[in-house]
């Protein structure tokens, strides 16, 4: 019985070298370059070798940042798209050095090269954008107890970081009477620029400050808790109105709009410019949930609401 031979590092070539998800467009790229360059073929090839790596580049910072499978399709084909316009916009630029300067088109040449220009800003604008609003959608809702979390370990970074403080006063006092040079202990444990080391050893750091924040944080996490106990204790109160419904999300901490069909655009522009977001998650355009919340959800929809 013949086995397969297996190709280990063949395999491994597979997994570190990704495929060109633009070797298609390759032909394509190389014609963009026929009447600009005495290398079309090369300049084309390096062309989609240089923007298929930052296509793989981008699908895996948006797959790291919890995009979804459908988004980073999505996310795929429409680059696809931009570039291969953008292509198709270069194939109409052409150079004198390439075609010769005999009856050269100068007015069709500068129409060209606008026209390119402008497919490439379009590409690399769009590039931007998608990939703001993918990783938003990505991000998980905030909840009471996510918040909590959060700031409990901000509150647990800023008290190390206060006893860090602390013992480098200590030891700076210290070596004022020593001599000792603790230049390298103040830049690996405080992370203090070679240009400031002089200043910090004469002034240390100052603690106050921290003490008042670490209160701050102390006391928005007694809120968070209380407003998670309300969550617990309350749940949700949904509001009925005619196309659509209002709910008081306690345990998001969330004031949301739920319309029974998608709103027209002069609605969905009230809505952002009231301060409410469109959540994917929710299925809703909501706000923080407090009096000012409610305050804009009466507004925007001309409706009164109970107090929150």
């Amino acid at each position: 019985m013949q086995t397969e031979k297996f190709d280990l590092f063949g395999k491994l070539g597979e997994i570190l070298q990704p495929v060109n998800p633009l070797e298609h467009l390759t032909g394509k790229a190389i014609r963009a370059h026929n009447f600009t360059s005495f290398s079309p073929d090369k300049r084309g090839k390096q062309m989609v070798n240089d923007y298929g790596v930052e296509l793989n580049n981008d699908l895996l910072e948006l797959h790291n940042g919890g995009a979804i499978p459908e988004a980073l399709e999505d996310y795929k084909s429409r680059y696809e798209r931009y570039f291969s316009s953008y292509l198709n916009a270069k194939s109409g630029t052409f150079s004198m050095m390439i075609t010769g300067g005999s009856n050269f088109p100068v007015r069709r040449h500068e129409k060209a090269n606008r026209s390119e220009q402008r497919h490439y800003e379009i590409f690399r604008e769009w590039r931007v954008r998608a990939k703001k609003a993918i990783l938003r959608k990505a991000k998980p809702e905030k909840t009471f107890l996510s918040e909590i979390d959060r700031y409990k370990s901000e509150l647990e970074s800023m008290k190390r970081n206060h006893e860090k403080m602390k013992e480098a006063n200590r030891r700076i006092s210290q070596s004022r009477k020593t001599g000792e040079d603790i230049s390298t202990y103040l830049m690996n444990e405080l992370n203090v620029a070679p240009h400031m080391i002089s200043w910090t050893l004469k002034f240390g750091f100052g603690l106050a400050n921290n003490s008042a924040n670490m209160r701050r944080v102390e006391q928005r996490i007694k809120e968070m808790e209380e407003k998670e106990q309300k969550a617990t204790n309350t749940g949700q109160k949904e509001f009925p109105f005619d196309g659509f419904f209002i709910r008081y999300n306690y345990e998001a901490d969330r004031i949301q709009i739920m319309f029974d069909r998608k709103p027209e655009a002069a609605v969905i522009y009230e809505c952002k410019r009231n301060g409410f977001k469109w959540s994917p998650s929710f299925g809703a355009w909501q706000r923080q949930l407090n009096s000012n919340g409610r305050s804009a959800a009466e507004r925007l929809l001309k409706i009164t609401l109970p107090a929150v």
